[in-house]
């Protein structure tokens, strides 16, 4: 997925749509196709639930798997946009293709790469990034996500100090950026 093609910016969003054909929509997405080169699109937004809704994205079809979004989360130098990912990342429902695993562990080993990249260099961009990334992927909340009902209390430990390592790794993160 290209970045061009997962787009944040609502007077963009409005302008792009108002040239689009809409197809379908189903209260929660709404589906465009572009004439010009018959692409399909998908416009949603994030906290959907609320009265008016949130911040709205649309994105090209197929929908970007959990790997895509968490490359375009490294590649982008849009606040907008990184924010809007890393929200997305919350949602299970996002991509039902995907069977959606877990995203914090792959989400937290890529900032780990970068941040560990002889050639990668914090600037005040850099810290601004990646403290949006874990704070609106909620990296650094260490409760436990898993459903406990049914299990051992070793099983509900066990994912309890998944969550607590990731969000430890994550501080860990904040408070090199922060030095």
């Amino acid at each position: 997925m290209n970045i061009e093609n997962f787009i944040t910016n609502r007077k963009s969003i409005a302008k792009l749509t108002a040239e689009m054909t809409q197809i379908e929509s189903d209260g929660w997405e709404t589906k465009y196709i572009d004439q010009r080169d018959q692409s399909k699109w998908i416009k949603t937004q994030l906290d959907s639930e609320y009265h008016g809704g949130g911040n709205p994205i649309l994105f090209r079809l197929p929908k970007p798997t959990q790997t895509e979004l968490i490359k375009i989360l490294t590649q982008s130098t849009d606040l907008n946009q990184i924010s809007a990912i890393s929200c997305l990342l919350k949602e299970s429902e996002f991509d039902e293709s995907d069977s959606h695993h877990e995203y914090r562990e792959e989400l937290i080993i890529e900032l780990e790469r970068i941040i560990n990249d002889k050639d990668f260099k914090w600037n005040r961009f850099e810290k601004e990034r990646f403290t949006t990334i874990i704070y609106d992927s909620d990296l650094n909340f260490p409760h436990n996500q898993r459903e406990t009902l049914g299990k051992k209390y070793s099983e509900v430990e066990s994912d309890y100090q998944y969550y607590k390592n990731i969000a430890e790794r994550a501080e860990k993160i904040i408070t090199i950026a922060n030095n």
